[in-house]
């Protein structure tokens, strides 16, 4: 039940930060380590990039105001990757080092 509790708060920490409620610039220096760990917030840019980059006449305006006028889809992608790789590594390794092989 902790580590239910702890990971929904952590997980809950990183979609405060991505950049939906509170925008890149407006957030406190203290949290932009929390925007850069998160996938949440590399999930969110190429999703607003790519949905509002050709949009008239709102689109730029809104992507301005999320500061997101200048995302590169392809770094996302590369960084999400590399999530996926270090989260199926890290498994592998935990069920590695913690499998006794009972049943």
């Amino acid at each position: 039940i902790l580590g239910m509790a702890l990971g929904a708060g952590i997980f809950g920490m990183f979609m405060l930060t991505e950049g939906f409620m509170v925008p890149f610039d407006d957030m406190p220096g203290y949290w932009l380590w929390a925007y850069y760990i998160g996938f949440h917030t590399y999930n969110f840019e190429w999703f607003m990039y790519n949905q509002f980059k050709d949009a008239k006449p709102c689109g730029e305006f809104i992507l301005k105001q999320y500061s997101m006028e200048d995302v590169d889809p392809v770094v996302d992608i590369v960084v999400l990757c590399g999530f996926a790789v270090l989260f199926q590594f890290g498994f592998f390794l935990a069920l590695y080092i913690l499998h006794t092989g009972r049943r």
